[in-house]
């Protein structure tokens, strides 16, 4: 009896975890996607976080489930070069600072071994420069993703979507001066992220 407690023990996935890995991200808008889409080139995410676990013992010996808080999740990426006209081009830069929360499995068949999902709602602060003016807004975003642990270490791959809003100035033309007025937008963004899993 006292083995098989102890064999459970060792089967239970770590409950802190870091992530590193390449982020890929595409932004349009969110009411007309057909006006422009841009495509990311480089990227790159780091998230911190644990899993507390809602059940002592496991389900089926093996099956544990967890409520996940990242308290760290940190996302950039550089879009590919948009051309103005034939002497002017700009490239967009993009990242969102924020955190996640939301349910996880996680399934550990052997010990040392742990396969993992999750979803979770990430409440972020989205930044945004283009065309040499920097923008800031709420960006509401859901992510969902799997990934497999031998031990501390592992690999991953998450999927993340939703909505950031972001206002940029536009020059509008009177009949007496030339005036500038803020313009809000609703952006989409979505796209995988690949990553290093490190837990314990």
């Amino acid at each position: 009896m006292f083995f098989s407690i102890a064999l459970l023990a060792q089967n239970r996935p770590g409950g802190k975890y870091i992530n590193v890995g390449y982020s890929s991200q595409t932004l349009s808008f969110a009411d007309d996607n057909d006006a422009f889409e841009l495509k990311s080139k480089i990227g790159g995410t780091f998230n911190s976080g644990r899993t507390f676990y809602i059940l002592n013992k496991p389900v089926a010996k093996m099956i544990y489930f967890g409520i996940d808080w990242t308290y760290i999740d940190l996302n950039y990426v550089q879009y590919k070069e948009e051309v103005v006209d034939e002497e002017e081009t700009f490239v967009t830069h993009k990242a969102e600072a924020g955190m996640q929360v939301g349910p996880s499995v996680h399934i550990a068949p052997i010990d040392g071994l742990t396969f993992s999902t999750y979803y979770r709602y990430a409440p972020s602060y989205s930044m945004m420069f283009a065309d040499s003016e920097f923008s800031g807004g709420y960006a509401g975003l859901n992510v969902a993703g799997i990934s497999i642990n031998y031990s501390a270490f592992g690999i991953g791959v998450e999927q993340r979507w939703g909505t950031a809003k972001h206002n940029f100035s536009l020059d509008v033309e009177d009949m007496e001066e030339e005036q500038e007025e803020k313009v809000s937008h609703k952006y989409k963004l979505s796209g995988p992220r690949v990553f290093l899993s490190f837990r314990f």
